[in-house]
């Protein structure tokens, strides 16, 4: 093979995506036109390094219609003894290790998460923790991460009280407070699937408090517009 073709291929390579279901939606895309998956994970602790993903759960939006047809919930089965460890954080989110003894294997949970999140625009409350778990696991299993963006309804909300001139504290953010603030019913903490619901439920007010311009974009840099 010729070193100029060869070259042509390897740089072909570097530019296919190596997750092309995670490819980012359309910032010009209206926020009610769009397709949603809300998530959240629930963890052994905060440090991605050390720590890791012990229940993860979902629901889908579709066009501002909640979708729970297509909700997901698990416990995540620890790989490794070092990972086995679930100390104070049971008492938080109620799992032990007979819960997750259970459940999939962090690869299982992968698979499942890049097919349903295909097309769609990731959601979470207080997004930066689920980002850094999602990046671990993903290293382990492939070796490489791909970009992920969230729409972060923490962030959404922390701008609309802003925007009234409000001093935020950081216990008026947390989701079940956030849910009060828009008359939603609250949600068990520190389930995966309930805080996903209750997240489900933030992000559709939000939107529609917003109106039908929003895009996308505005979605995913809240405090950029």
């Amino acid at each position: 093979m010729l070193f100029s073709t060869w070259l042509q291929r390897l740089n072909a390579l570097r530019r296919t995506p190596a997750f092309p279901g995670l490819q980012t939606v359309s910032g010009q895309l209206l926020a009610r036109q769009a397709h949603f998956l809300v998530l959240d994970l629930e963890t052994s602790g905060l440090d991605a390094k050390q720590h890791h993903i012990v229940s993860a759960g979902w629901v889908c939006i579709n066009q501002l219609q909640l979708d729970l047809s297509d909700s997901f919930y698990s416990t995540l089965r620890p790989a490794t003894d070092e990972a086995r460890t679930l100390g104070q954080s049971a008492v938080i989110h109620g799992l032990h290790q007979a819960d997750l003894a259970g459940g999939i294997s962090e690869s299982e949970f992968l698979r499942e998460f890049l097919q349903a999140a295909a097309g769609r625009v990731l959601v979470c409350h207080h997004s930066a923790i689920e980002s850094r778990f999602l990046q671990q696991a993903f290293k382990r299993q492939y070796q490489q991460s791909p970009a992920l963006r969230f729409a972060d309804t923490l962030a959404l909300e922390q701008q609309r009280l802003q925007r009234q001139g409000q001093v935020v504290k950081s216990s008026a953010l947390s989701l079940n407070q956030c849910l009060l603030r828009h008359g939603l019913p609250q949600v068990q903490a520190h389930n995966a699937l309930e805080d996903a619901y209750g997240c489900a439920l933030l992000l559709l007010s939000q939107i529609r408090a917003r109106g039908h311009d929003l895009t996308i974009r505005a979605l995913l840099n809240p405090h950029s517009v």
